[in-house]
C-alpha cells in the first residue's frame, strides 16, 4: 500500500511518478468497476503521498499537487475520514466525532476537474474544535475519480481512488521505537525477515533502509557493512559477495502497539548458509544487524519408477 501507505479497493494498478525538481512522489491507483466491462485506466501521480503537520503551528496550511498524465480530462472529488491499524495492521477507518482529525481538516477545492497533462492543487489546513490531546491524529484525504458527465447508462466507467496519509502532532509528541527481534523464515521455495517492533511513545514509528544478502562464509560483520549507492540512471552494483540488495520500507506501527512486520526476500536462494545484513531506521534509532540463516535443501522427490511401497488393509 500504501508508498506511504496508500488505501485503495483495487481492480487495475497504475504507477506514475509526478516529475517536478522536487522530490517526485510515487502513487498507487485502486480502480474501481461501475459495471462489468474495463474502461482504459487513468493516470494519476499525487505529491507528497503523505502529509505530517503540527497542529497548533501557524505554518500548518499545507499542499498537495494531483497531475493528470493521461490523454483526457479527469474529474475528481475529494473527502476526508479517519483511521487507524487493528491488532493485525489491517486498515480500517474511525468513527467521525469531534475529536477525530476528520473534523479538524479543511480544505479546497472538493469537486475539481483535471485537464490532459494539467495539475490540480489542493490546500488544507488544520483547525481544531476542542483542544487535541497529546500525540499524534491521523486521517485519509481521498482522491476519488467521478464517473464522466454524460455516459451511457449501460456503458462501464472505470474510476480510481487513492488515499493521501495526514498525520497531525499535538503536543509533546514522542517517537520511540523498539526493535524486539528480527528472524529470518528460510525455505526452500521462500525467505522472509519478521521485525517484531513497538512503538512505545505516542506517535507511529516507521523501519526504512536497505538489506542485503552475504554468502555467510564471506560475510564481513554488521559493522563493516554500509548502505549501498545506486548511481543516477545506473543499475544497483552488488559487490562479489552480495547475492540480492533490497529496501526495507515497512507499514507504520502505531503508538502503544507492537506488531510483527514481515519483509518478502524476493531472490531465490539455491540451499545453503547465508546472512541477511541490515542497514536500517526505525524513527531515529539505528538498525545495525546481520542475521544468519540457511535455506534447507527441498524434501526428496521419489525417482520415476521408484514409487514408494503402500501397504493396504482391509477391516
Amino acid at each position: 500500500m500504501s508508498g506511504e501507505f496508500c488505501v485503495m479497493s483495487v481492480r487495475k494498478l497504475q504507477v506514475q511518478i509526478l516529475r517536478k525538481t522536487t522530490a517526485a512522489a510515487l502513487s498507487l491507483i485502486g480502480f474501481l468497476a461501475w459495471g462489468n466491462k474495463s474502461a482504459d485506466a487513468i493516470h494519476i501521480g499525487v505529491s507528497p503521498p503523505r502529509v505530517e503537520v503540527k497542529i497548533k503551528d501557524k505554518s500548518r496550511s499545507k499542499t498537495i499537487k494531483i497531475g493528470n498524465f493521461d490523454k483526457k480530462p479527469v474529474r475528481m472529488r475529494a473527502y476526508v475520514r479517519s483511521w487507524t491499524l487493528d491488532k493485525n495492521g489491517k486498515f480500517k477507518l474511525v468513527k467521525s466525532t469531534e475529536k477525530t482529525l476528520d473534523q479538524w481538516i479543511v480544505f479546497t477545492p472538493s469537486r475539481f476537474t483535471i485537464p490532459p497533462g494539467g495539475t490540480q492543487t489542493i490546500r488544507l489546513a488544520i483547525r481544531p474544535k476542542v483542544e487535541p490531546n497529546p500525540g499524534e491524529h491521523r486521517a485519509m484525504l481521498y482522491l476519488q475519480e467521478m464517473p464522466p458527465k454524460g455516459r451511457d447508462p449501460k456503458a462501464v466507467a472505470t474510476v480510481g481512488r487513492l488515499g493521501v496519509s495526514i498525520y497531525g502532532y499535538a503536543g509533546d509528541v514522542k517517537k520511540v521505537g523498539v526493535l524486539n527481534s528480527v528472524n529470518v523464515d528460510s525455505k526452500p521455495n521462500g525467505v522472509k525477515a519478521v521485525f517484531d517492533v513497538s512503538s512505545k511513545g505516542n506517535a507511529h514509528v516507521r523501519m526504512q533502509g536497505q538489506y542485503t544478502i552475504w554468502r555467510a562464509a564471506s560475510y564481513p560483520g554488521a559493522k563493516a557493512t554500509e548502505p549501498l549507492k545506486k548511481t543516477a540512471n545506473e543499475p544497483l552494483k552488488l559487490p562479489q559477495d552480495v547475492l540480492h540488495a533490497g529496501k526495507i520500507k515497512l507499514t507504520p506501527v502505531l503508538a502503544d502497539t507492537r506488531r510483527q512486520l514481515v519483509l518478502p526476500i524476493k531472490k531465490k536462494l539455491p540451499p545453503g548458509n547465508y546472512v541477511l545484513d541490515i542497514n536500517a531506521d526505525l524513527s531515529g534509532v539505528a538498525v545495525d544487524k546481520g542475521i544468519p540463516f540457511t535455506v534447507p535443501a527441498s524434501a526428496s522427490v521419489p525417482q520415476p519408477g521408484k514409487s514408494p511401497v503402500t501397504s493396504l488393509s482391509r477391516e
